[in-house]
Order: structure tokens, then C-alpha cells, then sequence
């Protein structure tokens, strides 16, 4: 097995403590220590990656040195969880990302512990990057009916009651990849809520994002 550039104890500890211990994940944010229900404290944070530890490994940079790849400036705080997720998704959690979190995670217990609190604001530019035609089918269908905010997902060969008298768009599988994913991402972005019931997936759009579909382009 490959020798592993792993966290000293000092600095696995730096990096929690500029996270301010909790996870670094943005649509997370969990404390990842308190009481144990006892008279001890239970921790549930990993200190993880950025760039693997070792050759094979997710996000392996081959050109830091072992200084460099066991330094804080490569770790993230993260709860077991998402330390987990991010390994086993490398293609949605790319070095740029963790790093992003690790800023924003730093940059919130700064202002924290000085009485402020950060409000993340994502840019719905990216997701038109992500996915083009998914946002122009959305924009398309806004354009038509601006005051409708729920859509469906489901197949072509999918049937469903609608109401007459509420009109709601629907996006289909076999119009777009990895639809389902792309939701979540969506989600992620605060541009969609969920609203599923009866086995039917529903969302519905924020208010944020159907502004800026509506923008001039």
C-alpha cells in the first residue's frame, strides 16, 4: 500500500477549530461535537482531503509535495456523512468545490464568533452552465405562463390527474440526462423546492430563480 501523507493531531485540530467544528458541506453545516449523553463529549467530525492523502485516491494531486498534502490548507471539516459522500461522488465534489466549502466554512465561524452571520448566495449563471437546455425548457415555459411555480417530473409513458383549474409544467426523463441529479443540484442552489406527495415527484421554483428566468436575455 502506497505510504499515506495523514493529518498530524495539531493539525487535524486547526482545521476543525477554523471551521469552527462544524461541517464544512454548505447545505449541511452540522456541529460535529457536544454531549454524549453522559458526562463526555461525542465528536462526529473528519478531517478529509481536499487532494488525497495518497497516489489512487480521490483527487490525488500528484504534483504537492507530502508537506504540502498533509498540511491544514489541504483539509476540510466535514461530518462523517458528507466525508463519506465526497469520496464516493468525486465527479459532483471536484477539488474547487471543497475548497469553495472550506473558504465559506472559515470565513462563517469568522464572522460567528463576531456577532455576524454569512448568507450564501449562489450564482444561477452556473446552473445555466451545468444545464443549458433543462433552463431554456424552464425559461420557455415561464415566458408562457409567469405566475405558475410547480413542475412534475416523469416519463413520456407516464400519466397524471391534473387539476384544471392549476396549471403546472412537467419535465421528462427522455428529454433530459440525469434529470433527477440535475434536481438536486438545482436544489442545492435554492432555485427549487421539493413538494413531492402521492408518489408523484413535485417541485416547485423560488421566487429568486424565477426572476432571473425572467430576466432579459
Amino acid at each position: 500500500m502506497a505510504n499515506r501523507d495523514d493529518f498530524r493531531a495539531p493539525v487535524i485540530r486547526t482545521i476543525a477549530q477554523r471551521a469552527g467544528y462544524r461541517c464544512s458541506n454548505q447545505t449541511c453545516l452540522r456541529p460535529t461535537i457536544g454531549p454524549d449523553g453522559a458526562d463526555e463529549s461525542a465528536s462526529i467530525g473528519v478531517a478529509a482531503h481536499i487532494t488525497a492523502a495518497a497516489e489512487g485516491g480521490p483527487r490525488y494531486d500528484p504534483t504537492l509535495t507530502p508537506e504540502e498534502r498533509a498540511a491544514a490548507e489541504n483539509g476540510i471539516w466535514l461530518c462523517q456523512t458528507c466525508s463519506r459522500l465526497v469520496d464516493v461522488d468525486i465527479t459532483s465534489h471536484s477539488i474547487d468545490q471543497l475548497r469553495e466549502w472550506k473558504t465559506l466554512a472559515e470565513m462563517r465561524a469568522y464572522l460567528g464568533i463576531r456577532g455576524f452571520a454569512i448568507v450564501i448566495s449562489r450564482s444561477f449563471q452556473k446552473l445555466e452552465d451545468k444545464m443549458p437546455s433543462l433552463l431554456a425548457e424552464m425559461r420557455e415555459d415561464l415566458t408562457g405562463a409567469p405566475f405558475v411555480r410547480e413542475f412534475i417530473i416523469g416519463s413520456k409513458n407516464g400519466s397524471y390527474n391534473r387539476d384544471p383549474q392549476n396549471r403546472i409544467f412537467a419535465y421528462l426523463f427522455e428529454d433530459h440526462d440525469n434529470l433527477k441529479p440535475m434536481l438536486k443540484v438545482m436544489q442545492n442552489y435554492d432555485a427549487i423546492i421539493e413538494t413531492t406527495y402521492n408518489d408523484v415527484d413535485r417541485f416547485e421554483f423560488t421566487e429568486d430563480f424565477v426572476e432571473y428566468l425572467l430576466l432579459p436575455v
